[in-house]
């Protein structure tokens, strides 16, 4: 399942959700092999599902290994980051990739820019070791690339776990000021928790981030999470803990690259 595919007759990208419900079911009546698979470059299928998301998918008869498939979730959340970063006039992509200097691929969920910054929006859905969030991250500093981790609630939590375990293998003491235990960050790998909600209500507009002001946990809309993020208000505080400020001054995530290009 993908967002994006390209039309083979003069490689135009085309984003299923850009596209009208009209336009998309003319689109599917076009001959197999007008539109292609980024990556593999096969035919792509125009589908939709009960919901109403409109997606690519690989045809029947794909000889390779196929990307792993993504739930609709992680459309929807990638759809309404996307969409809030482009309403407040960021340029932003789906599922836009790079590489590394030495070669190394990756393809962001969201990839947003602007005169100087470059980040990536990645959406965690699925279970993912500390040592996975470490090396994907790794990765896209490595290509001049900030990458801001949005987690599934109950992975944001394995995650918190790990990061304890990890903070006492290495000697610091956590803190439990009023009771609460305070789990050291890492201030190269910014990551907060996302509520997805029953699948019945699940939409774009439906999807919550999580954001602490002090111990004081929040909610935004995912659109309005990342606009933040670009604007400087998720900042790594001296205590080590990524927190968010509503009148933000500070602009943490700077870089002087161009945007990558799709890979």
């Amino acid at each position: 399942m993908s967002l994006i595919a390209y039309r083979a007759s003069d490689g135009t990208e085309i984003e299923s959700f850009s596209v009208d419900q009209i336009e998309w079911d003319l689109m599917r009546t076009e001959p197999k092999g007008s539109f292609r698979m980024f990556g593999t470059d096969w035919p792509a299928v125009l589908k939709r599902s009960i919901r109403g998301l409109q997606h690519f998918a690989h045809a029947s008869g794909y000889p390779g290994q196929l990307p792993s498939p993504e739930s609709e979730e992680h459309q929807y959340a990638k759809i309404a980051v996307v969409r809030g970063l482009r309403k407040a006039g960021f340029q932003a992509w789906v599922e836009r990739g790079g590489s590394t200097p030495d070669g190394g691929k990756w393809v962001a969920d969201v990839l947003c820019r602007d005169q100087e910054r470059v980040i990536a929006f990645e959406v965690q859905l699925a279970a993912q070791t500390l040592a996975e969030y470490e090396q994907r991250t790794s990765k896209y500093l490595r290509a001049g690339v900030k990458c801001v981790w949005i987690a599934k609630s109950t992975r944001y939590a394995t995650l918190q776990s790990a990061l304890a375990h990890k903070a006492q293998r290495e000697g610091t003491e956590l803190s439990r000021p009023g009771g609460i235990l305070i789990i050291p960050g890492l201030p190269h790998m910014p990551a907060v928790p996302l509520k997805v909600p029953e699948k019945i209500a699940l939409s774009s507009e439906s999807l919550k981030v999580v954001v602490f002001q002090d111990e004081k946990p929040g909610h935004l809309s995912i659109g309005d999470f990342a606009v933040g993020v670009m604007g400087g208000a998720l900042v790594f505080t001296p205590d080590r803990q990524w927190r968010w400020k509503g009148e933000p001054k500070a602009t943490p995530f700077q870089f002087n690259q161009r945007a990558p290009s799709k890979a």
